[in-house]
């Protein structure tokens, strides 16, 4: 059975050339256990926006501005093994920092919703 060892981000449909170890985490809710007297009397809930990060490798055709500008766009997070997850209304969470060593610009994406396809 294949594992999944790589993916494909795409951004409002154009494919993007990423070094291989994007990450998605889908959010979701996460609890923390309240307890007190020896006792765990329950749990609270806090919502986690779903995040992508990849490093998007620089060419002279990369506008590392329109990137940090990215609202309101349809993320793929697609990976080798055939699954697929769509964020929606994503945003860029901060700006991109371009790397010249290794010509890569660190990208981080949040928004509305993440939903396997």
């Amino acid at each position: 059975m294949q594992l999944t060892g790589k993916a494909i981000i795409r951004v409002d449909g154009q494919e993007w050339r990423c070094e291989d170890g994007a990450s998605l985490d889908v959010g979701g809710v996460k609890r923390e256990a309240k307890a007190g007297g020896g006792k765990v009397h329950g749990y609270t809930e806090e919502t986690v926006p779903p995040e992508l990060e990849c490093k998007a490798y620089h060419t002279k055709d990369t506008d590392v501005t329109a990137i940090n500008k990215i609202i309101d766009a349809t993320v793929l997070f697609e990976t080798d093994t055939g699954d697929r997850y769509v964020l929606r209304n994503a945003f860029v969470l901060e700006p991109g920092k371009l790397e010249a060593k290794d010509g890569t610009i660190a990208v981080k994406f949040s928004g509305m919703s993440c939903e396997r396809l």
